[in-house]
C-alpha cells in the first residue's frame, strides 16, 4: 500500500515548502494507519496526501516559472 511519504517529502524539499508539510502529514497519518491495522483508512489518506503531492508539484512549476519569466523581463540572463 502507497502512503505517498515519500513523493511528499520529496516535493516539499524542491518545490514548495508550505503546501509539501500538509502531504507529509497526511503521508505519515496515512502510515499510522497502515501500521493500526487500517487498511481502508490508510488509502483513504495515501489518496489525500497523493493529491496535495500534485497540488505541490504544480505551485512549485508555477512559482519558478513565474520567476523565471520575472528575472528574464529584468535582464538577469543577457550579457
Amino acid at each position: 500500500m502507497r502512503t505517498n511519504l515519500g513523493w511528499a517529502v520529496l516535493v516539499s524539499i524542491l518545490c514548495f515548502l508550505p503546501l509539501g508539510l500538509v502531504a507529509v502529514v497526511y503521508g505519515l497519518r496515512s502510515r499510522r494507519a497502515l501500521g493500526a491495522g487500517d487498511p481502508g483508512g490508510a488509502r483513504a489518506l495515501g489518496r489525500v496526501a497523493r493529491r496535495w503531492v500534485i497540488g505541490t508539484l504544480v505551485v512549485g512549476v508555477l512559482i519558478d516559472a513565474a520567476l523565471v519569466a520575472v528575472l528574464a523581463l529584468l535582464g538577469a540572463f543577457s550579457s
